[in-house]
């Protein structure tokens, strides 16, 4: 049974051929047995002055692996091959050993040690035979020459070589170029994987709308948001293919790598396989997970790879955590104004892995599809919520403002309540109605007189008339949809100018709306002496002015303004 080293392209076969054992050790973990193995392969020889391979011969002069000191496979005799005296056989051990020594040494290329080729196999076997034996690359562990020969006596040797994989079996049991614990996957020797799990400190709110039916929400109840970190780390193996390079080109990190995510299915979130969160309230039903992020670190000397996932757990339907401030301000008058700010953090509900970043887009569905929803928004119901002792809120808010953060995926919001009286024109946003009445006054004469100190007043015996005087203020809401056609890039109308004048100006003037001025007319109406139900007019005794009426189309600002003169009964 030959022992062949293959170096330098050139085979070197060890006469008389070393006793050969194997030992495998397994790497285990509690959680996963036998991911992976390493095999130590040792030779336990004896050197023969006079016999073997390699061999001396007096005056061969510093034999090498070139020249010779070695006799290929094919010459290699197993009766003595050189005669060496006694004086001689000191010099014969120490060269000997020294090409042992030689053979298994490690090349370095660039650097790095390469690993050698040995083979292991009958006499008559032939090396196409795809059974020949047991073939692989090592590297060298250890050397060592025993003393009981005295260096003039055969004597042991014991040469251990470590692989993690095998070129070919002599039973073809065992796939080429694979660690048997992993016959079709990548190769590790060392296997972590930890859990940590803290809370975030924000919390996730869910309403109770029960209540909608009074203009309120209340809050059903808060729940806590989790961090969870997982931290895995791999240490790969060297598994080499026939020509002594790395199979499949993966070096030992990259075997490492590819078990972490083939075999560890990063990226999901799925924490079924961690015994504790089974009796965490973290896996109560209703959590979700987002905001993946993944940090790798490679040690290619090390040939180690590791990969830090963290996610967020959080509750509810949607993909968001808002936080709400409600202030209530309360004026002399005791009229109540009510701020709600709130800020939407939209979470990243994409694998880790996706270029897809839809933290933002999370938000926005939020904001357009919950928060902002028309009128009343629900930020009313908050604030309607919040407030004791309070009979009353507009709904149309006084105010708004949105900001929009794309990198941080958030959106902000404030709105602003009060609780003035109800609108009366539809498509309002804020309304002002005053009425002014004039009360009749004493009617007199003012006689200047020469060398008078003052002018002489003389009562008539008769009261001026009674005026009231009517001033609507509205703000109208959104600007209805331009037609951008007529619109340049500079923002200037350039073409349909008048029909577009016309629309901003003229027909989207309140009077000449329908609904609207029908809301006019009833204010009009209500105002009107006539329909003063505390005092009667004298029939045809009520006159008034001509009316005046004002559009701004860029403020969205409309004014109208009367006034009456009567006469009571």
């Amino acid at each position: 049974m030959p022992v062949i080293v293959t170096k330098n392209n050139t085979e070197y076969s060890l006469v008389p051929a070393p006793l050969v054992s194997f030992s495998k050790q397994t790497y285990n973990n509690v959680g996963r047995p036998g991911f992976g193995a390493d095999y130590t392969v040792s030779l336990q020889g004896t050197l023969v002055q006079t016999h073997g391979n390699p061999y001396y011969s007096t005056g061969s002069g510093n034999a090498s692996l070139s020249e010779d000191g070695w006799t290929l496979t094919s010459e290699v005799e197993p009766e003595e091959i050189a005669e060496v005296s006694g004086i001689d056989r000191l010099n014969a051990t120490i060269r000997k050993q020294e090409l042992i020594r030689s053979l298994f040494s490690n090349p370095v290329v660039s650097g790095i040690a390469q690993p050698i080729k040995v083979q292991i196999k009958g006499w008559d076997e032939s090396d196409s035979d795809p059974g020949s034996g047991i073939c692989f690359y090592g590297f060298v562990d250890d050397i060592s020459f025993d003393s009981d020969g005295r260096w003039a006596n055969p004597g042991s040797y014991n040469i251990n070589l470590r692989t993690s994989s095998f070129l070919s079996s002599a039973n073809d049991s065992f796939p080429n170029g694979y660690n048997e614990n992993n016959p079709s996957g990548y190769v590790i020797s060392s296997l972590t994987e930890n859990f940590d799990i803290q809370e975030d400190g924000r919390r996730t709110i869910t309403w109770d709308k029960s209540q909608i039916v009074n203009k309120k929400f209340t809050m059903d109840h808060l729940d806590k948001v989790y961090v969870v970190n997982r931290s895995i780390t791999a240490v790969g193996s060297p598994i080499y293919d026939e020509n002594g390079g790395y199979i499949n080109d993966l070096a030992p990190w990259q075997q490492a790598s590819g078990f972490v995510h083939n075999y560890l299915d990063i990226g999901s979130g799925v924490l079924n396989s961690f015994p504790d969160l089974k009796t965490n309230a973290i896996s109560k039903s209703g959590y979700s997970t987002s905001d993946f992020v993944y940090q790798e670190t490679v040690d290619k000397e090390a040939g180690t790879y590791s990969l830090n996932e963290t996610f967020i757990l959080y509750s509810g339907v949607s993909p968001v955590i808002e936080i709400i401030t409600i202030n209530n301000d309360i004026g002399e008058n005791g009229s109540n104004t009510v701020n709600v700010q709130g800020t939407i953090q939209g979470l990243n509900t994409s694998d880790g892995f996706d270029s897809e970043i839809n933290h933002y887009n999370n938000a926005y569905a939020y904001w357009t599809g919950v928060v902002d929803t028309g009128v009343p928004p629900q930020a009313y119901y908050y604030a309607r919520g919040s407030l004791t002792g309070v009979q009353w809120l507009h709904p149309q808010p006084l105010s708004k403002s949105i900001a929009s953060d794309f990198s941080a995926g958030t959106i902000s919001y404030t709105y602003s309540f009060d609780d003035r009286p109800p609108n009366v024109v539809p498509g309002s946003i804020s309304e002002s109605i005053q009425v002014n009445d004039t009360y009749p006054g004493e009617i007199f004469s003012v006689t200047p007189v020469i060398g008078r100190s003052q002018p002489i007043l003389q009562y008539l015996n008769s009261r001026s008339e009674y005026k009231r005087s009517l001033s609507i203020n509205v703000t109208m809401g959104q600007l209805p949809s331009i037609n951008e056609t007529n619109i340049n890039t500079n923002g200037v109308l350039a073409n349909n100018i008048r029909g577009s004048l016309q629309q901003l100006y003229i027909s989207q003037k309140p009077s000449i709306n329908a609904s609207q001025n029908a809301a006019l007319n009833e204010i009009f109406q209500a105002m009107n002496p006539v329909n003063d139900p505390n005092f009667t007019v004298a029939n045809g005794k009520c006159f008034h002015s001509a009316p005046t009426e004002n559009w701004d189309a860029r403020t969205r600002n409309y004014s109208y303004n009367i006034e009456w003169t009567y006469e009571r009964t």
